[in-house]
């Protein structure tokens, strides 16, 4: 009797032709000393700050760079790179654009105290399986696995390239981050929400907040 064998892609595309709404959760760690707020990941030096919010469906690599010095910062494009996996990617090769414009120079300069908007490609396009993970968990099962930095399936990070006023001589800053936990939740999970507080001036709003949002997380919908 012959055995059928299947090769790990068409053998997860069939696993995930029987599943319907479901969300993988990937969590965002970094070797930066970058801090995460309630809004954003933020990485901050004398020269600049890099924020960014890498939630959305395949995440998000854009950011606002903030030009924190009293000169004119000049972001050289041809010098910065998105690096995934160890791939390289140069912002031109990425069509990396300023919100929903294409840059016109090669270098792109942001005024004293001022910011840009740089407008990236998604982070993940297909999810990961993993041994200990149930690709399509019930809706009463939440598992997980985490996963130290030299453990981790997927690191990126972006390399800026820039210069200060009219010195030309150039500096690097690179954010780098890596998946430290990755968790696989049914819709009906997924979407729960709790109420918090807002406050609008005098005035309190409460407001529905989804628990498993947030700036150091992405999903996948699957």
């Amino acid at each position: 009797m012959k055995r059928l064998i299947f090769p790990a892609t068409i053998l997860l595309a069939l696993l995930l032709s029987a599943c319907t709404n479901y969300f993988q959760v990937l969590h965002v760690a970094s070797d930066a000393p970058c801090v995460t707020t309630n809004h954003d990941v933020q990485y901050k030096s004398d020269d600049c700050t890099i924020s960014y919010n890498f939630w959305g469906n395949h995440g998000t690599l854009s950011f606002d760079l903030q030009n924190n010095t009293n000169q004119t910062l000049h972001v050289n494009l041809d010098e910065c790179f998105v690096v995934i996996n160890n791939h390289a990617f140069d912002f031109s090769q990425l069509k990396v654009k300023d919100g929903d414009k294409e840059f016109s120079n090669n270098t792109v300069s942001i005024p004293a105290g001022a910011y840009r908007h740089f407008t990236c490609p998604t982070i993940r396009r297909d999810i990961f399986e993993l041994c200990n993970v149930e690709v399509c968990p019930d809706p009463q099962t939440i598992q997980s696995t985490t996963f130290k930095n030299e453990e981790s399936p997927l690191h990126f990070g972006m390399s800026v390239t820039y210069t200060i006023g009219q010195n030309t001589t150039p500096k690097i800053v690179a954010n780098n981050f890596f998946v430290d936990e990755i968790i696989n939740y049914h819709k009906r999970n997924f979407e729960q929400t709790h109420d918090d507080t807002l406050r609008i001036c005098n005035e309190e709003e409460v407001i529905e907040i989804q628990d498993v949002r947030s700036a150091d997380k992405f999903f996948i919908e699957y």
